[in-house]
């Protein structure tokens, strides 16, 4: 994967966030990413301004819906 750095998917972030919603305090198993919440794929992969802010509420809405096919 030529270009990518560890933590440049948006699985990898939703895989980061879901940890986090749950557990402060966890470890990420970011080699699982695959397993991400589509829900939250679909969400960091949309395209917002910059500093747009995401807040827990509307990260766990997206953790719990389906991914956007659009």
């Amino acid at each position: 994967m030529v270009g990518q750095r560890l933590g440049d998917r948006p699985s990898e972030a939703a895989t980061v966030i879901d940890t986090l919603l749950d557990d402060l305090g966890a470890t990420v198993d970011l080699p699982e990413h695959f397993n991400a919440s589509k829900g939250l794929v679909s969400l960091l992969n949309e395209e917002r301004e910059q500093g747009t802010k995401l807040t827990r509420s509307t990260l766990l809405q997206a953790r719990m819906r389906p991914p956007c096919t659009h």
